[in-house]
């Protein structure tokens, strides 16, 4: 049938035409769907790849600032931290649009909450933690500084990820332990499950029961077996103590009771051994440590020095 007959061809109605007219405009070559979808695939991980980046830009300038800020605090007020540290109104806006919370643990006190997730998080005393109020996305990622435990709800498609300063601890279900200090040192000691330590510099090293990796300066320095129970032993408000210099004492008092807290050079190197209760005062431990270590302390305002003596 020819354009003309089809034209004057009763039996079509004038929808019907359009239809035809329409239909044969549309026969076009056929379109490539995979190949849009690849691009399409590829623009979301770039865009995923950036947020995330300028997520850890945030999260990582808010405590770099919020630990600047301590340092200034404490200067100021002769180690008495306050139970909050202001950060600016613009800082703490881009850490809630990038969708994180802020716990600032103060001298002397232990925060135990819940994630989202259903894990279960300790911080010890002068730790801070950034968390999510949902976790979205393929991982579970907070970010800490200072010592929290952790019991991690198992999820296998969704990885749990603490980013501290210069490694990341990469769990699916476990409990471990990780603490950072100022001094660049920290370790993770895991408890139960299978976690695996991964340096700034693409260094890893997988964890078993009982295993604890010392890191210095971002780096792994050592790897060994341990008596788990000694370094979670704080969750519990205990300190064990197994040769540890009074020198490192003395810095782990300071943060717990908020006061300066130091010992003479020739009791520095002095390794002590036993529990302490930090629920007691701090007159009762320095007491405790005395029965351990012959020593005297003098106090002058918030400073307590350990000298070599006896107390009366």
């Amino acid at each position: 049938m020819n354009k003309q007959e089809q034209n004057t061809n009763p039996k079509l109605t004038a929808d019907d035409r359009r239809l035809e007219t329409i239909l044969g405009a549309c026969r076009l070559e056929p379109v490539d769907n995979t190949r849009i979808k690849n691009l399409v695939r590829e623009k979301i991980m770039r865009e995923k790849m950036e947020k995330m980046r300028r997520t850890r830009r945030v999260v990582w300038s808010v405590i770099s600032a919020a630990a600047c800020v301590a340092v200034l605090v404490v200067l100021a007020l002769n180690f008495i931290v306050p139970q909050e540290i202001e950060l600016s109104a613009s800082t703490m806006a881009e850490v809630r649009e990038a969708g994180y919370n802020e716990l600032i643990v103060a001298p002397g006190k232990r925060v135990e909450m819940r994630l989202s997730d259903g894990t279960r998080l300790v911080a010890n005393a002068r730790s801070r933690v950034l968390y999510p109020d949902r976790f979205e996305g393929s991982e579970r990622r907070i970010f800490v500084n200072g010592e929290v435990y952790l019991e991690v709800s198992k999820d296998r498609e969704h990885p749990f990820v603490v980013e501290s300063d210069g490694f990341d601890v990469r769990v699916l279900g476990t409990v471990f332990n990780i603490c950072n200090s100022s001094d660049s040192t920290a370790s993770v000691v895991l408890v139960e499950g299978s976690v695996e330590v991964t340096t700034d510099r693409d260094l890893s090293v997988r964890l078993k029961p009982s295993d604890m990796v010392d890191l210095v300066n971002g780096e792994i320095a050592s790897l060994r077996q341990v008596d788990t129970g000694d370094y979670t032993a704080w969750t519990k408000g205990l300190l064990a103590l197994r040769g540890e210099t009074l020198s490192s004492l003395a810095t782990r008092l300071s943060d717990h009771y908020g006061l300066e807290i130091v010992c003479d050079r020739g009791l520095s190197d002095v390794k002590v051994y036993g529990k302490l209760d930090l629920r007691d005062s701090v007159d009762q431990v320095m007491s405790a440590i005395s029965e351990i270590v012959p020593m005297k302390v003098e106090r002058e305002g918030n400073r307590l020095t350990m000298k070599s003596g006896t107390m009366k």
